[in-house]
C-alpha cells in the first residue's frame, strides 16, 4: 500500500465516521434547536445532517469521475447547510436575552468541527482518488 492509498483510506474513513457520527449524536443538535426561535433552523440542520451522511457514503463509493463530482457537490451542500445553521443559531442567540452561546455551544462546536472535516475531507479524498478514477476509466 502506497502513502497515497493509505492517506486516501484514512481520509475516507474519517469522512464516513463523521457523517454517521453526526447522525448518532443528533440529539445534541436537536436539544440546541429546541432553544432557538428561528423556524427554519430545523430544515438547515436536516440539510447539514443528510448531506453530511451522503458525503460520507460518497467518499466510500468513489469509482468514476461522476462519483468525484457527487462527492464535491454533497460536500458543498453540507457546508452550505452547516453555515446557514450556524448563522441562524448565532443570530437567535444574539437576539434572546435568556440564551447564551454556552447553552448551544456543544452543537456549535460539533458543527464547526464537522464542517472543517467535510470541506477538507471532500477535497482531499477527491484529489487522492483521482488517479485511481482516471485509471479505471481509461481501461
Amino acid at each position: 500500500m502506497t502513502k497515497r492509498e493509505f492517506f486516501l483510506r484514512i481520509a475516507t474513513y474519517i469522512l464516513f465516521i463523521v457523517g454517521v457520527g453526526q447522525l448518532a449524536i443528533s440529539q445534541i443538535h436537536i436539544a440546541a434547536t429546541t432553544k432557538i426561535f428561528a423556524n427554519q433552523i430545523g430544515f438547515y440542520l436536516f440539510v447539514f445532517m443528510i448531506f453530511g451522511l451522503t458525503t460520507g457514503f460518497n467518499a466510500v463509493l468513489i469509482e468514476k469521475p461522476r462519483s468525484v463530482v457527487l462527492l464535491l457537490v454533497s460536500g458543498a451542500l453540507t457546508a452550505w447547510g452547516g453555515i446557514v445553521y450556524l448563522r441562524l443559531l448565532l443570530a437567535d442567540v444574539a437576539a434572546q436575552e435568556q440564551l447564551t452561546l454556552a447553552d448551544v455551544g456543544q452543537s456549535y462546536d460539533l458543527v464547526v468541527f464537522s464542517l472543517v472535516v467535510y470541506v477538507v475531507g471532500a477535497i482531499v479524498v477527491s484529489v487522492l482518488s483521482w488517479p485511481d478514477v482516471k485509471t479505471a476509466v481509461s481501461q
